[in-house]
Order: structure tokens, then C-alpha cells, then sequence
């Protein structure tokens, strides 16, 4: 009798195996086919929630453009009082910057000039006491 060799056993192995494979997906393909229903139910509810929020988007839609131009606008606006508001500043400072100067030239003669004054106080001090001297020597006579 003859060896039967691994080869000669392949025939009914791979039947089993085949019929193996036909009872594993005969119980695998009907839960693979209820997910893949409740994945398209799902997809559907999902679907059927976006919608009513595509369509309120959509009504937004010109509404946001319209606001969007609105800001841009607005933003120009501040840019250009900003500008102006810095020209503005600018012609201040200079003005300040010339008050500044004016009031130290101003106050530089009024003490080059406090001496003279005091000088003419002193003078009118002492014409004052001669007329004084005058109207008493006057008077005793």
C-alpha cells in the first residue's frame, strides 16, 4: 500500500475549509448588512438634520456678505481717522513745540529785564525820599 501523501488529503481539506468559509460568511454578511443599514439610516437622520441648517446658512449667506462689507468699510473709516487724527497731532505738537519756545524767549527778556526794573525801583526809592527831604525842608521853612 501506498504512503497517501499530504497532497492526496488537500482535496477534502479545501472542501472543509470552503465549507468553513461559506458558514463563516453566511454568519458574518447578515450583521454586516444590518450595520451597513444602520449606517445609511444614520447617514439619512444626519442628512435630513443638515438640511434645514444648509437652508438657514444659505438665508445667512448674503446677510454676512453684506456685514463683511460693512466692517470693511468701517475699518477703512478708522483707518483714515486714524490718518487724520495723527496729521492732527503732528500740528499740535509743532504748535506746543512754538508756544514752548515763545514762552522761554518771553520768559529769558522778562529776567533780563527784572534787574532794569529793580534798578528803577531803587532810583525811584531814592527820588522819592529826595522829594520827601524836599517837601520837609520845604515845609519847616
Amino acid at each position: 500500500m501506498k504512503a497517501k501523501s499530504i497532497l492526496d488529503a488537500k482535496g477534502p481539506a479545501v472542501k472543509i475549509a470552503f465549507y468553513g468559509l461559506i458558514v463563516t460568511m453566511s454568519i458574518i454578511l447578515p450583521g454586516c448588512c444590518k450595520q451597513s443599514a444602520a449606517f445609511e439610516q444614520s447617514q439619512l437622520k444626519l442628512q435630513a438634520m443638515d438640511a434645514p441648517k444648509a437652508h438657514q446658512l444659505s438665508c445667512m449667506a448674503p446677510q454676512i456678505v453684506q456685514n463683511q462689507r460693512e466692517l470693511h468699510g468701517e475699518n477703512a473709516a478708522i483707518g483714515n481717522n486714524a490718518r487724520l487724527v495723527a496729521a492732527d497731532m503732528a500740528v499740535v505738537s509743532d504748535a506746543q513745540m512754538k508756544m514752548q519756545q515763545t514762552l522761554q524767549t518771553n520768559g529769558q527778556n522778562l529776567t533780563n529785564t527784572l534787574p532794569i526794573v529793580e534798578q528803577h525801583q531803587r532810583n525811584l526809592c531814592v527820588e522819592i525820599r529826595d522829594v520827601q527831604s524836599s517837601t520837609h525842608a520845604v515845609g519847616g521853612l
